[in-house]
Parts: C-alpha cells; structure tokens; sequence
C-alpha cells in the first residue's frame, strides 16, 4: 500500500500534468481546473448505475477528453485560464429510469464555484458529508427519494446564497440545524419524508415561500415563520400548541396542519387569507369556529377535533366541506341547501356531531353530483345524506347523549 506522502506525491504530479497541458492549449479548449477534475474523479469512483441505467457512460477520462462538453450533467463557465463546474445534476433526468448507487464523497466540497446541485432519485446512502457547507456559491441543492441517512450537516448553515434546499424522501434523523434559519436568501424548504425529530427553528429571518417538512417526527409548536411564506405543510408531525404564529402571514395559498396536536381556537383570519386549502383535520382544536365573512376556500376540513357551536353559515362558499367528528350543535343553514343545489357546494360532511336538524336539507332536490353525509347527529338524516362506503355508523346519535348536547356539555 503506497504511504500518505507517496499519493500526495502521485496527486501533486497529476495536478502539476492538468496545469502544464492547459496552458498549452488555446483558450477555446481550455481543461476544466485540476481541482474539478479531482473532484469528478472522486465522484465516479463513489457512484455508479443502477442496473439499466447508462448515466456514468459518458464520463470517460482521458487527455483530450473535456468534461465540461462531453460529461453527461456537467456545465461550466470559464474562470481565468480554467473552466469551473457551476451546475452539476448528478442522474438521468427522466422520471422512472434508473438512478444512482453509492455515496456522496466529500470531494463534493471541493467544487467551489457550484452553484447547482441535483441529485436525481436513486439508491444512494450513507450521509450528506459536512464539505458541503463549503460551497459558498450553492443556490440550490435537491437530492430526493435515495436512502441518505444520518443528520442534516450544521455546515449548511454556512450556505449564504442557498435558495432552495429539497431533500425529501430519505432516512435523515435528528434535529434539524438551527443555524438554517439564518439563511436569508433560502426560498424553498422541503424536507418531508424523513425522521426529524425535535423542535423546528425559527425561520423568520429566511425569505421562505414554500415550506415543506411532512411526515417526520418533529413536535413542539410552530415557530416564527417570515411572512413571505405561500406554502406550508406540517402534517403528520407530533407539532402542539396554538397556530396564532400564522396570522401575519397573509398571503398563504397552501396550509396543512392535519395529524398533529394542535390545540387552542382556530384564528379567524385564516378563512380570509387566499388559500386553495386549509387542511386542519385530526387535531386538538377547540371551542367555537369564528368565520368573519363568506368563504371561498375550496377545500376546508376541520374534521376530528374538538369543535363546539353553530356552523356558521360563511362556510357555504366553499366547494368542499369537512366539519365531521367534532361537537357541534343547531340547525344546518339555509345556505349550504342552496349552495348544494347549484352545485357550488360540492362535499359537505357533518358526521358525527349533534346537530338537530338538517334544515332545508331534508327537502332540497340535489344535483347527483354532490355528496353529503349528516349520520350519527341528533335527528333522522335526510334521504340525500349518502355516505362514504367507510363510514360506517348508525344513522343518529343515542338519545342520552343528544340529553347531554341539549344541555350545553355534548361529548363523546
């Protein structure tokens, strides 16, 4: 085995070999810079094909070879005598063909004019090594659906210009490094599909718009969130505690909440804010839902939480509705009748709380292309109250427990 001195030897001579032919040759076959070389080398000997995949087939090397016009993935951009690597998609880049084994090598670090780096889905593992953080110029850094593992590197934080950080669909763990909420400049977050746990940094001081971190482990509350933010998925966490944090964030378009433990009332400002969405099912929530004005959400579903009152009539503007399993009382409003019988209204849902009378429901003529679904209530549903086949529950409450309803304290 050759000693430490003797490779950095072998290495010094290659270097040396790089530089003397590059500047023998005219500046429009310049060679890519001998430390990118070294680093594509590094790169190839720690990654390969999946079965069926022909990716690596175009990195060859040889003396007269440039990386930056034949290296499938590869775009440079010239730096004084060299050429620099500045964008690297490491992977075919149609969905559904094979992808890439191996691991990620540190000399990863070493392409120091990166400024894109996409990795595409694959059999990589192992983890995302610390050299990382040294990519200064890195705006972009996606490596989803692999079986990386391991902790999120802290050096991450040291990514000033990082706009987009996406890695979804792996086996990270740990806690996610604080020092990623002082990235100013970080526009996209998606880190789902993983097993983070612990709280989630404050984030106020990013330029988040899409925010992404699904199905992990993650718990406590919702931290400072930058008000430029549009999208935002937490579902599936063990996150608790109130949501007051969201309300000056006024342009969301995209929010989900569900499968948590959220607790505390429902801001009623949330109705008013233009989302496409708002996913606040299976929680902790409680008390009386406040609606300011007509609604125009198209999906809401407050389902399976803790909600007590009326429904408010405001709700009718949306296209589907969710408020089954949860407390509430009275009468369904008028307005859900009309809006179902033009359409508009398309799923409606109230399973399973105690309301006592279906309203104007019960004789409404319904387009067959809407759904409702009114059992396990306080009353005889109506015969337009066709359920999901799996929901599966007697058609009202026991009468003891709509006793209990009529006297203010209903519970299951």
């Amino acid at each position: 085995m050759a000693s430490p001195n003797g490779v950095r030897r072998q290495l010094n001579s290659f270097v040396v070999a790089l530089t003397m032919m590059s500047l023998a040759l005219p500046l429009h076959a310049q060679l890519l810079h001998p430390i990118d070389m070294l680093a594509l080398r590094s790169i190839k000997n720690s990654m390969r094909d999946l079965p069926g995949g022909s990716f690596f087939s175009t990195w060859v090397f040889a003396l007269r070879i440039n990386p930056c016009q034949t290296f499938s993935g590869i775009q440079c951009m010239k730096v004084g005598s060299f050429n620099r690597i500045y964008s690297m998609s490491l992977g075919p880049p149609t969905a559904g063909t094979p992808g890439l084994a191996g691991s990620l090598p540190a000399a990863l670090g070493d392409l120091s004019y990166l400024q894109s780096l996409t990795i595409s889905s694959g059999a990589l593992r192992g983890s995302i090594p610390d050299t990382i953080g040294n990519l200064q110029n890195l705006r972009t850094f996606s490596c989803s659906q692999n079986y990386l593992s391991g902790q999120l590197p802290a050096t991450f934080a040291n990514l000033q210009s990082l706009e987009t950080l996406q890695i979804r669909k792996n086996n990270l763990e740990g806690q996610i490094p604080s020092g990623i909420g002082n990235l100013g400049a970080l526009r996209v977050l998606i880190l789902s599909d993983n097993r983070f746990w612990g709280p989630i940094p404050s984030l106020s001081q990013t330029s988040l718009i899409h925010f992404d971190i699904r199905n992990n482990e993650l718990s406590g509350e919702l931290p400072e969130l930058p008000s430029s933010l549009q999208y935002l998925s937490v579902t599936k966490n063990r996150l608790s505690g109130p949501v007051n944090s969201l309300e000056g964030i006024s342009g969301l378009s995209y929010l989900d909440l569900s499968y948590n433990a959220f607790s505390g009332s429902i801001p009623s400002v949330l109705f008013e804010f233009p989302l496409s969405f708002l996913l606040l099912n299976h929680n902790q929530f409680r008390g009386a839902v406040s609606v300011p004005a007509l609604v125009t959400i198209p999906v809401v579903d407050m389902s399976y939480n803790h909600l007590q009152g009326s429904i408010s009539p405001y709700l009718a503007g949306t296209q589907s509705l969710f408020l089954n399993n949860n407390l509430f009382v009275g009468t369904v409003p008028q307005d859900f009748a009309n809006k179902m019988q033009e359409a508009t209204l398309q799923s409606l849902y109230l399973q399973h709380n105690y309301l006592t009378d279906s309203g104007a429901l019960a004789l409404a003529s319904l387009p067959p292309s809407v759904a409702v679904c009114l059992q396990y209530n306080c009353m005889v549903p109506p015969p337009q109250s066709l359920c999901p086949p799996n929901v599966d529950m007697p058609a009202s409450r026991p009468g003891s427990q709509c006793s209990k309803a009529s006297n203010g304290s209903p519970g299951d």
